[in-house]
């Protein structure tokens, strides 16, 4: 097993990133089994951790500290990969006691360094205070590298918490050590570059927000985002840094510069990086979570045996002394062999449902991962194509084809929406019943807005998209949740268009029955695509298990059709479909809505403020949010703004001036915009705040309600929509 066990660590740890730490020699057993299987990123992560936890008790029976050192520095290693801190944590103390012990001082110097790294990646920073000034006055008196990743680790802590002025100190220490430290080898050369460019994009960024602009600037451009790439992969960190690097080329161009079209490049290529990182976290977040998981069941189950093992081992023996002493009792050892024969086949029974149920979670496990492929592939095709997109715009002169190029941007990112929307909805509504948000709706409106937002995706396939509804009273509003309607007739009519390659794409409204307080419409989405095979029927709408039907049709994610369904049963109702292959198909559902009072007409209709401007306070902490907001606002008649980063000035700033209304985010640093409304509420109980998050959730609207918010507005949002709920509530403040 020596070589497996070898192969195993080296494919586990090559998923840790690399600081540069040296790594002391493992000692190993000798094993004469190989791999005779590819081994994949997770299962050889969790084989070497068992491997491991074996050393660590050969290790131990056998009274080799040394070697039960370094196993505890290389588990500390690989729990630190998925971001199990705490289990690292504990890991690398066991190793630093052990080389306290046996005077190692190179080895303790590579522990601190990596505890000091693991006690930020992990965010326990009480714990880190306390130990960087030893990791770096031990690293400084052995002239080690690791000083250099000791200042990294306490110039990100200080980033972390904007302490900017520090970052700047310490990143200056850095770089003026780094020109006189004497790197050896060619891999320490290499090494001293990627520090030095870290240690850059920590000073520029420092000196931007010190208002060191000239200085800050000049520096950020000569920084070479090539070297933020870790041995090789692209982790989480280093995108980050790359979408920062170009959110602040941005900002360049933006504010110092004013040339707009290279600042919208650059906040475009930034926007996709976080993407792109947001992606990458949920991934290993959910991969890491997973394999922990398993870790700790297959060790319970280790330490449950064991248990087991040794009661059978005591029983042996009290049954060998109890044949030489009591050799009369037959009877009795009768009895005890009869039920030894039952525990033994009970176990057989139970160990062989066991391996079932793990043949079956590995097939749900693979399943999963062929879906996280899948959704992989979709996000990484809209991306790029706005990322292309966002190139020819700035280059085309030609007002039509920038034109045409910007709907096809439009398009790309309403699917990119739609697909995160799915994502997220799939994350929350499992088997549960939906609870529906009802308010007076235009069915004729409604249907329209979705017509609108498909219509650039037909467009682009070159089919013809219909809208044809039949309704006898046009004006009438009807209790709908538009979110969830309208996320049913989007999903349906993206399918549609997906497996249609020429011809059109319908949505038909009929009305069936009328009375006097309810009205029921028959819904459709007709295509003349390629139709759905008889064997396919009973698997479209089934997450994670209709990947037969898209690979041979379509390359999308298997998602919307199993969230329409789901959705559905929100109303009491269900979605059905006629089809025929190569003609097309044809997805329908009927829903009772009920009559709301009054018509479209009979709304109050929200004119511009005449007698005084309406004063709004925009409160968010992401600058671009809240320039996107401050436009969208001083687009409505009559209504100007002022914004504020984070709850306590936005107390402040109510206090101070007369605000007609507060648009508050809910997820702030410091003060969220639930404490922050509540102190508001104190000395100004009647000013309407109204949420602005992308947040959608029943708990978010009660918790919203429950702290003095008088509406909840989701992200993203119709304008016109947005336009009558600040018209609405600042008329109502006005009067």
């Amino acid at each position: 097993m020596n070589l497996l066990k070898s192969i195993l660590i080296l494919i586990a740890t090559t998923h840790i990133p690399v600081f540069g730490y040296s790594q002391s020699t493992i000692d190993q057993n000798p094993r004469s089994d190989q791999p005779k299987y590819p081994i994949s990123a997770t299962d050889s992560i969790y084989k070497a951790t068992m491997l491991l936890n074996e050393d660590i008790a050969y290790a131990k029976s056998n009274k080799l500290p040394f070697s039960l050192a370094n196993t505890h520095q290389t588990l500390g290693h690989i729990y630190s990969s998925i971001e199990s801190h705490e289990t690292a944590t504990m890991h690398y103390m066991d190793a630093y006691r052990i080389y306290d012990s046996l005077k190692k001082p190179q080895e303790i110097d590579d522990i601190l360094a990596m505890l000091a790294r693991t006690y930020v990646d992990g965010k326990n920073y009480k714990k880190f205070d306390s130990l960087i000034p030893i990791a770096l006055r031990h690293s400084k008196q052995l002239n080690s590298i690791n000083y250099f990743y000791n200042l990294e680790s306490q110039v990100r802590k200080n980033y972390f918490f904007k302490q900017y002025g520090i970052v700047l100190s310490n990143s200056e220490i850095a770089l003026q050590q780094l020109d006189t430290y004497d790197f050896l080898t060619e891999k320490d050369k290499k090494e001293k570059i990627k520090l030095v460019e870290l240690f850059r994009y920590y000073l520029s960024v420092a000196m931007i927000n010190l208002k060191q602009y000239d200085k800050g600037y000049e520096l950020l451009f000569k920084i070479d985002p090539t070297q933020f790439r870790v041995n090789g992969k692209e982790h989480l960190a280093p995108i980050s840094q790359m979408a920062t690097l170009n959110y602040y080329k941005f900002r360049y161009f933006n504010e110092r510069k004013k040339q707009l079209d290279s600042a919208n490049k650059y906040l475009l290529i930034s926007d996709s990086l976080k993407y792109i990182a947001i992606r990458n976290f949920q991934d290993r977040l959910s991969e890491n979570g997973n394999l922990i998981y398993k870790i700790i069941s297959t060790e319970k189950q280790l330490q449950l045996a064991n248990i087991k093992r040794e009661h059978h081992k005591a029983s042996s023996n009290a049954f060998l002394m109890a044949t030489i002493v009591l050799s009369l009792l037959l009877t009795v050892l009768g009895v005890f062999f009869y039920y030894y024969h039952n525990n033994r086949k009970r176990m057989k029974t139970i160990n062989s449902r066991l391996k079932e149920s793990n043949k079956k979670l590995m097939i749900i496990d693979k399943e999963r991962l062929e879906f996280f492929s899948i959704l992989s592939h979709e996000l990484r095709t809209p991306i790029y194509g706005i990322n292309g997109l966002a190139t020819l715009i700035d280059q085309e002169e030609d007002p039509k084809k920038s034109k045409t190029y910007l709907n096809a941007l439009l398009s790309s990112s309403h699917y990119i929406s739609v697909l995160i929307d799915n994502v997220l909805q799939i994350s929350t509504i499992k088997f549960e019943k939906k609870s529906l948000h009802l308010k007076p709706t235009n069915i004729l409106e409604l249907v329209k807005k979705v017509s609108s937002s498909i219509k650039i995706s037909a467009d682009q396939k070159g089919l013809k998209l219909y809208t044809n509804i039949e309704k006898t009273n046009w004006g009438e509003n009807l209790l709908v949740d538009n979110v969830v309607l309208s996320q049913i007739l989007i999903n349906l009519t993206y399918n549609a268009i997906r497996y249609t390659s020429k011809g059109f794409v319908a949505i038909n409204v009929t009305e069936q029955r009328r009375t006097d307080t309810h009205v029921n419409l028959l819904f459709e989405i007709k295509d003349s695509g390629i139709g759905i095979q008889n064997k396919h029927r009973d698997i479209i709408f089934n997450a994670f298990e209709n990947k037969t039907f898209l690979e041979k049709n379509s390359t999308g994610s298997g998602l919307g059709l199993y969230i329409v369904k789901t959705l559905l049963k929100s109303y009491n109702t269900e979605i059905k479909f006629l089809s025929k292959v190569n003609e097309g198909s044809t997805f329908y559902f009927d829903i009772d809505f009920e009559i709301a009072g009054g018509t479209i007409q009979d709304e109050p209709q929200f004119q511009p403020f005449e007698d005084a401007p309406s004063k709004i306070l925009i409160v968010d902490d992401n600058n671009i949010n809240l320039m996107v907001t401050k436009k969208n606002v001083e687009r409505i008649p009559g209504c100007f703004s002022e914004t504020a980063s984070h709850g306590r000035e936005a107390i402040c700033l109510v206090k101070d001036k007369d605000f007609d209304l507060v648009l508050m985010d809910i997820n702030m640093p410091d003060m969220d915009g639930y404490e922050a409304t509540k102190h508001i509420r104190l000395f100004n109980p009647d000013i309407p705040i109204l949420a602005l998050t992308a947040l959608n959730s029943d708990e978010i609207q009660s918790k919203a309600m429950a702290c003095g918010m008088n509406h909840v507005i989701t992200k993203p949002y119709d304008f016109e929509e947005f336009k009558s709920i600040i018209l609405k509530y600042g008329h109502v403040l006005q009067e």
